[in-house]
């Protein structure tokens, strides 16, 4: 590398750290109370995408999983029956969703994936041919590029190309705001940018207003999810006011870090589900 080439590089390193922090400043401004009383909702609910996390197994566990499929391992993961009551759900409420997308933990270990893929490709055959089935994958091993050479061509294969358990751009999931006493007046039920982008979630406990939110349930216990598909009209705002105190990326994306940072509430949760695992009823 050259000297001009580290130059520019260097200097676009600190426009990129700049531009991060202030995202973060902003949304701490509009996160407060009094400007949310004053404009209202920023975040809308994303209703025609849905991440499904099949399973919590994973054969990389990142430093900072925001599943926490690392910090707090568990075998639980979405039976064939969810699956099939997921889609018969959406069938009756007449949905034909933009994107449904398959997570984990690693979703290529479940045991039943390519049966799960069966059925989904079946519901977007029959009453949604529009509908971008996805399965999100670290790619990380031979036997999951195995099993991904042997996902059908309609599905997308996300492949996130994993190298270690260390990720350069993923956040500090695990410093829960409510700790964090500039945080103190912040209005959790706006949410973030997530419930737009990434959609609402399911987990084999239920319906979220985001995908984060299902991986907090399941380690705090507060047994919130939706047992049945929520309406278009169900903000799911009572979800929003329990899990966004616990999520860090409520703080606003950005501030990437590849250490493990816990703030002791999750440091006390984390110590609480290795003693006695939260006993969640099932979806």
């Amino acid at each position: 590398m050259t000297f001009f080439e580290r130059y520019f590089s260097r200097l676009a390193e600190k426009f990129i750290l700049k531009h991060e922090t202030l995202k973060r400043v902003c949304f701490f401004i509009i996160s407060q109370k009094p400007v949310t009383k004053l404009f209202g909702p920023i975040f809308t609910r994303n209703t025609d995408i849905i991440e499904l996390d099949l399973t919590y197994a994973c054969n990389l566990k990142c430093i900072n999983c925001v599943r926490s499929c690392r910090q707090a391992p568990s075998n639980d993961r979405m039976s064939v029956g969810q699956i099939r009551k997921f889609i018969k759900e959406t069938i009756d409420n007449n949905i034909k969703w933009e994107k449904i997308r398959l997570l984990g933990g690693e979703p290529t270990l479940h045991p039943d994936i390519f049966k799960i893929l069966d059925l989904l490709l079946e519901y977007k055959h029959s009453h949604s041919l529009n509908t971008c089935i996805e399965i999100v994958t670290n790619g990380y091993g031979k036997k999951q590029k195995d099993i991904l050479l042997k996902v059908p061509k309609e599905v997308k294969i996300s492949d996130t190309s994993k190298k270690s358990e260390v990720q350069e751009k993923f956040f500090a999931f695990n410093i829960a705001p409510r700790d964090l006493i500039y945080y103190k007046f912040a209005d959790y039920s706006i949410g973030c940018r997530a419930i737009s982008v990434c959609g609402m979630g399911l987990t084999p406990f239920g319906y979220y207003p985001c995908p984060l939110a299902g991986g907090i349930d399941r380690v705090f216990g507060f047994d919130i999810g939706r047992k049945k598909m929520p309406s278009l009209d169900d903000s799911m705002v009572d979800q929003l006011e329990i899990s966004c105190q616990y999520c860090g990326r409520f703080r606003g994306m950005g501030g990437w870090v590849k250490e493990e940072i816990v703030s002791p509430t999750w440091a006390d949760a984390y110590n609480r589900y290795r003693i006695k695992k939260p006993a969640l009823s099932l979806y």
